[in-house]
């Protein structure tokens, strides 16, 4: 009897001291899964984004302008060949009154603003008191027609073009003074009068042909630019 009841002091004993084993036990369960949960987890892994590629440098292209002509437009090449023919009619016929003393046709006779027998009679229609101003506006479109043709504003040689511009140069120089010379007289002649502002056209085309296109020859002037 006295043994069984050691025993059954010893079980309660045995029991209590389990029991602290087995509450450590779980007390530490809690922390390692509160230690656990606590613990940052980390996220997937992602890519990195892939760098835009770099913007290759753009070049700079020249603007193309567009082409400039290399010659006169035909427009212009048979104007001035009209014009030219014109004036040569106009001077022809002047000349041959100057030398057979016929009235130019349509021209008031007698005195008046408009008179062309004074004109071409007086003191000053003779240069030098020698040349017939008939005869160098004669000589003029000569020159001038073949020079203000189709086939004389194509050629290729410098020259040609600095002669044209020289002649109209002139010309108009020579059309100042015979305007003077008719405000001298106190007339004006009609058909001097057309002559006048055929020279005048004539140069301003002239002029304009130069400050465009240059004084060289097409081709030759485009080879250039």
């Amino acid at each position: 009897m006295a043994n069984s009841k050691a025993r059954s002091k010893q079980r309660p004993a045995s029991a209590q001291g389990a029991r602290p084993a087995a509450g450590t036990a779980s007390a530490r369960s809690a922390r390692t899964v509160a230690a656990v949960s606590a613990t940052p987890t980390r996220s997937k892994a992602t890519r990195p984004a892939p760098r835009a590629a770099a913007a290759e440098p753009v070049e700079d292209v020249p603007v193309q302008q567009p082409p400039r002509p290399s010659e006169q437009p035909l427009w212009l090449q048979v104007t001035s060949l009209v014009l030219a023919v014109i004036g040569l009619a106009i001077s022809a016929y002047e000349t041959y009154a100057h030398f057979n003393g016929n009235h130019l046709a349509g021209c008031p006779t007698g005195r008046g603003t408009f008179n062309c027998a004074a004109v071409i009679t007086s003191s000053q229609s003779m240069v030098f008191g020698v040349i017939p101003v008939a005869i160098l506006g004669l000589a003029f479109y000569v020159v001038a027609v073949p020079l203000f043709s189709p086939w004389g504003w194509r050629l290729e040689r410098r020259a040609v073009h600095q002669l044209r511009l020289a002649s109209a140069i002139a010309g108009m120089g020579f059309v100042m003074y015979l305007i003077y010379a008719e405000l001298q007289i106190g007339s004006i002649c009609e058909y001097c009068t057309g002559v006048h502002i055929v020279t005048f056209l004539l140069f301003c085309i002239t002029v304009f042909s130069a400050a465009i296109w240059g004084l060289g020859g097409g081709r030759e002037a485009s080879g250039r630019r």
